[in-house]
């Protein structure tokens, strides 16, 4: 871990490639968490609705949202090891995840008649 008294260039890039991993850990979870939502309008994609990828991204998907959206130690460790605010991460989430669901329920719903 990175400790200023040693002001070695290996310590600050290791600080650098750790905040690196911990933020593309968020991002996964981020990406994750609204999988499969944006492309189920495709046809293709809702031909692939029930196969066994479909059901693993689901699960990915709800496993990503409950972490994301939980105060469990492992969150705010990960966040604060990100050098991010957990609770901003959070809201981020929060919207990322109910704007993909509106856009999803728009797609179910088909075109309004006019």
């Amino acid at each position: 871990m990175f400790d200023p008294r040693f002001r070695e260039m290996s310590n600050i890039a290791a600080i650098s490639g750790e905040v690196t991993l911990f933020r593309a850990v968020i991002a996964r979870a981020m990406n994750d968490a609204v999988a499969g939502l944006s492309h189920l309008g495709d046809p293709e994609a809702i031909a692939r609705r029930n196969s066994p990828e479909s059901r693993e991204t689901r699960m990915h998907r709800e496993e990503a949202r409950d972490w994301l959206l939980s105060d469990s130690v492992d969150f705010r460790r990960i966040c604060n090891w990100a050098l991010l605010d957990p609770d901003a991460v959070r809201d981020a989430a929060r919207r990322n995840i109910d704007s993909a669901s509106r856009e999803f329920e728009e797609v179910q719903a088909g075109p309004v008649a006019a």
